[in-house]
């Protein structure tokens, strides 16, 4: 019989314990880089529900085991074997308590504190990005490289990458698209610039930063240990390749923008620029984090279902290839009317039990 939820895990990846008022959450997978398997949301899930209203809970602290990766995306490998065996369910099922989780942690009641040491991609920034103290090191490595395997940058990107933006300037969609579409990495400086991170902390000082943190409160810990405002810009790089970027990636077409990009976005899945695209155009103009989130769940339901996720995840994730056959072949063949009649429509997240 199948059945309505991925597996649960044979270990315990979520660690969970309550210090001097400090919720603190270990992510303990360090082999697979933290990937977020269904278990780990649902865990995560039911672990930040029950501290949102426990008075002996002041704040939460989200960190990884190890430094290489804070949380390198989901396990997105789960959800392609739940679709291959014919239970595209299941696989929503894992996407409706990450993105549950987002929103929780978007909407969270006491200051959310992530420390996004090393690499924190896709699902990692649903972790982090959307916390309430967001601290990078110059170890960071951050982007949305979900076009490379067919599916698009979820986990609420639609509503913050249209937002990011450099101090005195506005937001620029143009900046979120190239961070969107070819899944771009960027520094830990660079979060700071452009507002997807609030401090940086070096490497050598994050372990006593956590420790103030869990002791005296995140505030005095940001005093005591993080770089200056100064400090995050100098080691920034993005800010001198802005107005190129928005050069490039600022065109009003799809079509303008590949043409001028070039190698940056060779490989992807074509389907997945054009829901990309005009997922991120919507975001843009949405009022919530949650409509955006809701969107991006019926979006998911139909990405699954497609030919190019199946392929794009077997390509690069399980058989380690490099010449994925995409369905369409360009993206000029693929239905923008039917992409964009699903971004009309949304799905419901979980409520609390």
């Amino acid at each position: 019989m199948t059945q309505s939820t991925v597996a649960a895990d044979p270990e315990q990846y979520v660690r969970t314990e309550v210090r001097n008022g400090t919720g603190v959450i270990t992510l303990d997978r360090p082999k697979a880089l933290n990937a977020l398997t269904a278990q780990m949301y649902r865990d995560l899930l039911e672990t930040l529900w029950g501290w949102s209203d426990d008075p002996q809970v002041e704040q939460v602290l989200i960190h990884a085991s190890a430094p290489r990766a804070f949380c390198a995306g989901g396990d997105i490998r789960q959800i392609r074997q739940a679709v291959v065996d014919g239970n595209v369910e299941a696989g929503m099922a894992a996407f409706t308590d990450e993105y549950t989780l987002n929103n929780l942690i978007a909407t969270y009641p006491k200051p959310y504190i992530a420390l996004m040491e090393g690499y924190t991609m896709g699902g990692g920034m649903g972790l982090s990005v959307h916390g309430s103290h967001r601290v990078v090191t110059e170890n960071t490595v951050m982007a949305m490289p979900e076009c490379a395997i067919g599916f698009f940058p979820d986990i609420g990107a639609s509503w913050f990458l249209p937002r990011v933006s450099l101090l005195g300037r506005g937001p620029s969609l143009a900046v979120g698209r190239w961070m969107g579409l070819g899944g771009q990495r960027i520094t830990g400086a660079d979060a700071v610039a452009i507002g997807l991170a609030d401090h940086l902390v070096p490497s050598d000082r994050l372990e006593a930063f956590r420790a103030a943190a869990i002791t005296d409160g995140v505030e005095a810990a940001v005093a005591q240990f993080a770089a200056t405002n100064d400090d995050d810009v100098a080691h920034a790089t993005l800010p001198e390749r802005w107005d190129q970027i928005e050069a490039v990636y600022g065109a009003d077409t799809l079509e303008e923008v590949m043409a001028a990009a070039g190698e940056d976005l060779a490989g992807a899945s074509p389907s997945s620029l054009v829901r990309t695209w005009e997922l991120l155009d919507v975001g843009a103009a949405s009022e919530s984090v949650t409509e955006c989130l809701e969107r991006e769940l019926a979006l998911g339901a139909d990405t699954i279902a497609a030919p190019d996720f199946n392929e794009g995840v077997r390509c690069t994730l399980i058989d380690k290839e490099d010449d994925p056959a995409w369905q369409p072949a360009t993206a000029a063949e693929v239905d923008v009317d039917h992409i964009r009649s699903v971004l009309k429509t949304s799905r419901s997240l979980r409520t609390r039990p």
